[in-house]
């Protein structure tokens, strides 16, 4: 086997040169002759540390650069929350909440208006129930064995259903077909069977799915007499719509659930009840929570910026600090404002009343033109996505000659020691 690097290349290449402080000649362990694929990390790792104590510096630089990366990416994610342009901006985030929620609750999506409803619930929609008659459940059934057939009008359609009765099937077998029937249509009632074990009877029990005089049904006997001797057709709970009013004026509704300002607002009626508050505003305690989540990864970041200074340039506090500048003066109104050390506090009180008293302030000095979340999220998602040398500080000696060689997880990039050592376009002495 020949091996997997012509040393003649080395020396023929003047841009190799520039990296051979990676390579010891005179060690065996780095020779270049003992250089394969599965072992060049750990050798060009073995020779960062060679005769050299200063050459474990690119080291600590990486460990830094990756960690700023870190909560570059952190920061980034929180500033996102609060960017109007984000899907999940909590700025667009609404609640509405019931002055009575036993009896009216409500839910609110993304992009609702900011309002107040007064609403009152004079009736409830209603599911139409039909229960049968109670028939003795082990009798032999006064059915004459055969095929019976009825339609089910339901909701202005009818439906034809069928079911066989055989010789010696007792009344709780023929319900039991029956409501079988009924469920196998899919025609939007549900039969079930009530057996009572005491009293020994069997009654079918035939329930709408849904609410409303839309959904209310109807059965009627085509071949035999299975639905009047059954009592499948008598109504026990008519089918009825809700009858609501909304800030004064009267509606109906066919669902105990109505949604209103283009289906952003979800009202239901779970009780008749008048003059129940609906409220819908921005979801406060989620955009604090953000702001405050937002404060703390910015604060981390410039306390280890802070903590790192001989390493990471100078220029991230610099835009960092500026992002704040653009926003002091709202900043301070809605009680964010900088420390000496360049990191942000917050007065939640002052804070909470901008939420409720100045919202638009508060919206601008985050998500507005120049806003904080806004720029700092550009400048976190920039430190995460270049390279690690980019915000390396330029005053450390040799970190750019070494922090080429790592890649953005602080590990050795194999593929580009062997670009330096080979040619372009050429794998020389390949496996025999």
């Amino acid at each position: 086997m020949a091996s997997l690097i012509d040393t003649n290349y080395w020396y023929m290449y003047p841009y190799y040169s520039e990296y051979s402080y990676l390579f010891n000649m005179t060690n065996p362990l780095t020779s270049i002759q003992n250089i394969t694929p599965s072992n060049i990390f750990e050798i060009a790792q073995q020779a960062m540390y060679i005769n050299n104590e200063n050459q474990q510096l690119p080291t600590q630089i990486t460990n830094v650069l990756v960690m700023l990366n870190s909560y570059a990416n952190n920061l980034a994610e929180t500033a996102t929350q609060l960017q109007l342009t984000s899907p999940n901006s909590v700025f667009n985030q609404m609640i509405a909440t019931s002055s009575d929620p036993n009896s009216i609750s409500a839910t609110a999506q993304a992009g609702a208006t900011a309002s107040t409803y007064n609403v009152s619930v004079n009736q409830l929609a209603v599911a139409q129930q039909n229960i049968g008659t109670s028939l003795a459940s082990n009798s032999i059934t006064s059915l004459t064995p055969g095929t019976y057939s009825f339609t089910v009008q339901v909701g202005g359609k009818q439906y034809n259903i069928s079911f066989n009765v055989n010789q010696g099937d007792t009344n709780q077998t023929v319900l039991n077909n029956m409501a079988q029937a009924i469920n196998f249509a899919n025609i939007g009632i549900t039969a079930i069977v009530n057996n009572d074990p005491y009293l020994g009877t069997s009654q079918l029990v035939l329930n709408a799915n849904s609410t409303g005089t839309n959904n209310a049904f109807t059965l009627t006997d085509v071949t035999g007499n299975a639905v009047s001797y059954t009592g499948a057709n008598t109504v026990s709970v008519a089918a009825a719509n809700a009858t609501y009013a909304i800030n004064g004026i009267s509606n109906t509704s066919q669902s105990n659930t109505i949604y209103l300002d283009n289906n952003n607002l979800a009202i239901t009626f779970n009780k008749t009840v008048s003059n129940v508050t609906v409220t819908v505003t921005h979801d406060i305690q989620a955009i604090s929570n953000s702001i405050n989540n937002f404060v703390n990864e910015y604060n981390k970041i410039i306390t280890y910026i802070n903590q790192n200074q001989q390493y990471i340039s100078p220029i991230v506090t610099s835009e960092l600090v500026q992002s704040y500048e653009y926003q002091a003066a709202n900043l301070q109104a809605i009680g964010i404002t900088q420390n000496p050390d360049m990191t942000l506090s917050i007065d939640q009180n002052t804070l909470n009343n901008a939420l409720q008293n100045n919202f638009n302030t508060v919206q601008t000095a985050f998500a507005g033109y120049n806003g904080l979340a806004v720029n700092v999220g550009q400048i976190a998602e920039q430190i995460a996505e270049s390279p690690l040398t980019a915000y390396a500080n330029e005053m450390v000696p040799i970190g750019n000659n070494y922090m080429g060689l790592y890649n953005s997880l602080g590990m050795l990039d194999t593929s580009l020691i062997w670009s330096m050592l080979l040619p372009s376009g050429q794998f020389v002495n390949s496996f025999i």
